[in-house]
C-alpha cells in the first residue's frame, strides 16, 4: 500500500516578531527581570521601595516598634507621675501639654492600654471629656496635629527620653516631624556640665540601631549570585 502523498506546498506556522513600537501582548516581563534574562545584569535588581517612617521590628511581644520594651515603661511611668502631678497641682496648662505628648507617642501602648479614653481615666484619673478639652488647647498652643508621629520619631523621642531618665533627670527631649524630617529638641542642665555630657552620650547610645528608619536611603552594592 502505497503512503499518502505530503502536499508540499504547506508551510507550517510563522513567527510573528513585534517591534519596540507595537504594543506587548499580556505576558512581558519587567524591566528588570527582562535585563536578567537577556544577559544585560548578572543579578536581580529591585526598586527600593521609598521610606515610610515605619520600623522593622522583629520582635513578637513588642510594645512599641524601636523600642525595648523596659524603656517603653520606664518612660511610660516617669509621664504618669508628671501627669498625676499636675492633676492635683490643677495645671491644666502642663496638664495639655502632658496629654499632647502622649497622643504624639502612643503612650499607652507601652502598658497595653487600649487608646486615650482608658489612659486618661483608669490610669490618670481624668474623665475622657475633660481630656480632649485640654489636648484641643495644646493642640492650639502648640500648632501640631494631636496625632501620633511616625514610628521612627517616637522610637527616638521614647529611647532618648529612657537615656535621660536613667541618666540625668533635669534633661529632656523633643521630637517633631515637619515633612520628611525630624526636629529634635534637647534640652540640659549647663549648671552640671559632667550630668549634661553623660546625657548626650547616652542619648546617641540609645539611638543607635535606628539609623535604617532616619536615613532613607543607603548605597549598597548588591551581592553577587552564588556559584552552583
Amino acid at each position: 500500500m502505497v503512503p499518502p502523498r505530503r502536499n508540499s506546498s504547506r508551510k507550517g506556522p510563522s513567527v510573528v516578531r513585534r517591534t519596540a513600537d507595537e504594543p506587548r501582548g499580556l505576558r512581558h516581563l519587567p524591566p528588570e527581570v527582562e535585563d536578567l534574562a537577556a544577559g544585560r545584569s548578572e543579578y536581580l535588581r529591585r526598586q527600593r521601595q521609598p521610606p515610610s517612617g515605619r520600623i522593622e521590628d522583629p520582635r513578637v511581644a513588642g510594645l512599641i516598634p524601636g523600642v525595648p520594651n523596659h524603656e517603653a515603661r520606664r518612660v511610660f511611668d516617669a509621664r504618669v507621675s508628671r501627669l498625676r502631678a499636675a492633676l492635683a497641682a490643677e495645671d491644666e496648662l502642663a496638664l495639655g501639654q502632658h496629654l499632647h505628648d502622649a497622643v504624639l507617642l502612643g503612650m499607652w501602648r507601652a502598658r497595653n492600654v487600649q487608646g486615650l479614653d482608658a489612659f486618661c481615666e483608669g490610669v490618670i484619673g481624668l474623665r475622657g471629656a475633660r481630656a480632649e478639652e485640654l489636648v484641643k488647647r495644646a493642640v492650639a498652643a502648640r500648632g501640631q496635629a494631636a496625632q501620633q508621629l511616625p514610628e521612627a520619631a517616637v522610637a527616638l523621642w521614647m529611647r532618648g527620653e529612657a537615656a535621660l531618665l536613667a541618666s540625668c533627670d533635669a534633661a529632656s527631649i523633643e521630637v517633631r516631624s515637619d515633612g520628611d524630617a525630624l526636629q529634635i529638641k534637647l534640652t540640659v542642665p549647663l549648671s552640671q556640665p559632667e550630668q549634661a555630657a553623660d546625657a548626650l552620650m547616652a542619648v546617641g547610645h540609645n539611638a543607635r540601631g535606628l539609623g535604617q528608619a532616619l536615613i532613607p536611603e543607603r548605597a549598597r552594592k548588591p551581592a553577587p549570585p552564588r556559584d552552583r
